[in-house]
């Protein structure tokens, strides 16, 4: 029990962090994050910042260990 408090609450971490800044993790956030596009009108850009949050929280929250992972080794030169 007091090992699932702990990533709980390792996870509220990540995910405040992802909602300070979600470019503090670069490697997660150009996998998952959608660029807006010239053309989109204020609405359209108002859900895609939405929308790209929900993303990195749930990621955050759920998943911060593999976000970790990917952040430390996830572009590693292959020998």
């Amino acid at each position: 029990m007091f090992f699932i408090q702990i990533y709980l609450f390792l996870g509220i971490v990540m995910v405040l962090v992802v909602l300070w800044d979600f470019k503090t993790v670069p490697k997660t956030a150009s996998r998952y994050i959608k660029k807006a596009v010239d053309k989109e009108t204020g609405v359209a850009l108002i859900v895609l910042a939405i929308r790209n949050l929900v993303i990195m929280a749930s990621l955050a929250f759920f998943l911060w260990p593999a976000i970790i992972w990917w952040e430390i080794f996830g572009n590693e030169d292959k020998p």
